[in-house]
């Protein structure tokens, strides 16, 4: 990335990538149909009536993703004569992004960490540890509950929600045909001598696809989270004109050696900083964050540009 860009460029130039790795899932799916219909030998119908599973399987997903996010992380309705100084900075930065107030949400741990969740801005959360608020001065509180606004208010976690979905429907689908495996490969064979049929090729790469498919989805929605926390980094400055005080958060969030208890790997990814490596420093294709001291970098390099 350019050291020259400025923090509307950089906000622009994750929106640019966001859409590629969107686009990235689109043709993965399409794929996955055309695996499924050649290995499964399916007619057009049939391939249909699948992919209205799966979009069905979604749905479910879909809907219920803010109820389940926060019940499985523990969190409770924030009260505001405990939390004033939250909910006035939450009702502040919501007037600056243009959106209504997210409700407020308080996890009982010791360690310093945060994370947004609802499908739509009217329906945002913003949770954060007891940690977060006993371990950060007003000046890093505010840069994370901006970066949270940030995710609320470009509509990240309906995104990220639908990703996840997207991934759950075509591990189960995988999971299924992979257990199904010989009796469906012997099937095949079965046909194909009858029949004599061609097709195995593809048969066979629609199979390999199929398994694998799993793998490329997640591979691609970490992808995407990656690049949603350099803009939720670059876009929550942008709300309070002080990339210092967030990067001044993440590296006490990292230091931090309490842990988060609540969190598990499904959620892992929404939170701020991950919750099981907090220091990681070098980039991986299945970290569910950038590199924490690359996302400081830029933050602080933003800073002189304001």
């Amino acid at each position: 990335m350019k050291k020259s860009l400025n923090l509307y460029q950089q906000i622009a130039y994750n929106k640019r990538t966001s859409l590629l790795i969107i686009a990235g899932f689109a043709l993965l799916g399409l794929v996955f149909a055309l695996a499924l219909t050649a290995f499964m030998e399916w007619s057009p119908e049939t391939g249909i009536f699948v992919l209205i599973v799966i979009g069905m399987l979604m749905l479910v997903q879909y809907w219920f993703s803010s109820k389940m996010i926060l019940g499985i992380s523990g969190a409770r309705p924030a009260q505001r004569e405990e939390y004033p100084f939250i909910y006035h900075t939450v009702e502040g930065l919501a007037i600056a992004a243009g959106i209504p107030a997210p409700e407020c949400y308080i996890i009982d741990s010791p360690a310093p960490n945060a994370f947004a969740t609802g499908l739509t801005p009217q329906e945002g959360v913003i949770a954060i540890t007891t940690g977060l608020i006993d371990k950060l001065n007003n000046e890093e509180l505010e840069g994370v509950i901006a970066h949270e606004m940030a995710h609320i208010q470009n509509y990240d976690i309906r995104l990220t929600t639908i990703a996840i979905a997207f991934i759950g429907a075509i591990s189960l689908i995988s999971e299924v045909i992979s257990r199904n495996l010989w009796f469906v490969g012997g099937s095949r064979r079965d046909r194909s001598k009858k029949e004599h049929r061609g097709g195995g090729l593809f048969a066979l790469v629609g199979l390999v696809f199929i398994i694998f498919a799993p793998l490329f989805a997640r591979m691609l929605h970490l992808t995407l989270s990656r690049k949603r926390e350099f803009y939720a980094d670059s876009a929550g400055a942008w709300l309070t004109r002080n990339p210092a005080g967030l990067a001044a958060a993440l590296r006490k969030i990292a230091g931090d050696k309490a842990p988060l208890r609540q969190a598990n790997a499904t959620i892992a990814p929404l939170y701020i900083v991950n919750p099981f490596n907090k220091a990681a420093r070098m980039h991986n294709w299945f970290s569910t964050h950038p590199p924490l001291e690359e996302r400081i970098e830029i933050l602080e390099r933003l800073a002189y540009k304001l």
